[in-house]
């Protein structure tokens, strides 16, 4: 006598897919916390990598490099009349050998801009100098994994729109994103230059300009030095920050007090330098301009003027403690822990 076969029910199979269901559901997000656990490790590490960067170019020179060289939005004539033309070289490019990039930095042609931005149009003329920023495209065109956050999902394409024309604010033929900002106090490239700026509410790092280690009378381990700026295309295609060329968002990350503000902020009421701060008041929080923050939980990582990475959290008050931690010698003891 031959044995019915056993075979699952309906009802079995549904309860078995059920369980398969969850367990998945349970797995899946475990999973994703465990890749970004990864991606925020590998974003920390690039900006230790930053940190000693830093320091090592500070003891071959005596100084940090300045966040832009001779920029061309700042809003003085005579700004450029008493230096040099107009060539927009960023600080991260001043970095490349310390950043195990020799060769491309031997490449670069630092006697021409690295790009023809220039929307205070500046007329002077200088004999022999032409600003063509393609010389130097095959190195500010090359995709730099230490200057980007494996989280940003738009992470480091080339930015061609608006390619070589100088009245833009923005420089795009073909420059490489980064992922993070020099830390420039009060100011951003159009306000001054860095010897230019108020003493009290000055950066580590300026245009034309940076700080010595024994400038920073703040404390080294107090003072933001750079910072995470991961979504600032999500208010505008046009934004960086660019690690090679360009100027407005290429680098410096501004932090002024503004009294105005409370809870958000607009493009004309901008609370530069709060940590992923909702700027459209409409409850996404996001980045503007000169905005620091990123794409990590809670808050964004920092590089402090002692080469220490500290992740900061988003939620941090920003009139009495970011605003301080960003200027070197403002005297203001910050004492939360953040």
């Amino acid at each position: 006598m031959s044995r019915a076969r056993r075979a699952f029910t309906l009802i079995e199979l549904l309860v078995v897919i059920a369980i398969i269901a969850v367990l998945i559901a349970l797995l899946l997000p475990a999973v994703q916390q465990a890749r970004e656990a990864a991606r925020r490790t590998q974003c920390r590490n690039n900006l230790k990598q930053i940190g000693v960067a830093l320091h090592n170019y500070h003891d071959r020179s005596g100084m940090f490099p300045p966040a832009l060289i001779m920029s061309g939005r700042y809003n003085t004539a005579q700004y450029v009349t008493d230096r040099d033309p107009v060539l927009n070289t960023t600080g991260w490019v001043m970095l490349l050998p310390y950043l195990d990039q020799q060769a491309m930095y031997d490449q670069y042609n630092f006697s021409m801009c690295s790009s023809a931005s220039n929307p205070a149009a500046y007329t002077r003329v200088i004999p022999g100098f032409t600003c063509n920023d393609t010389i130097n495209r095959p190195i500010y065109n090359t995709k730099l994994t230490a200057m980007l956050c494996s989280s940003d999902p738009d992470n480091g394409p080339a930015v061609t729109s608006g390619a070589g024309n100088a009245g833009d604010f923005y420089s795009r033929n073909g420059v490489r994103r980064s992922n993070y900002l020099f830390s420039t106090g009060a100011y951003t490239d159009y306000n001054a230059s860095y010897e230019g700026t108020t003493a009290n509410q000055r950066g580590v790092f300026g245009n034309d300009g940076a700080a010595k280690v024994g400038d920073i009378l703040d404390g080294s381990s107090n003072t933001l030095a750079v910072g995470e700026a991961t979504q600032l295309r999500n208010t505008s295609t046009s934004f960086g920050p660019y690690w090679g060329a360009g100027v407005h968002t290429c680098c410096h990350g501004r932090t002024p007090i503004s009294a105005t503000i409370t809870g958000c902020g607009t493009p004309d009421g901008k609370r530069y330098g709060a940590i992923n701060w909702d700027n459209n008041c409409d409850g996404t929080k996001r980045q503007y301009a000169w905005q620091f923050g990123s794409y990590h939980v809670g808050g964004a990582h920092f590089v402090m003027g002692d080469g220490a990475v500290k992740f900061i959290n988003e939620n941090i008050d920003y009139d009495s403690v970011m605003v301080y931690l960003a200027r070197l010698r403002d005297g203001k003891t910050v004492t939360t822990n953040f």
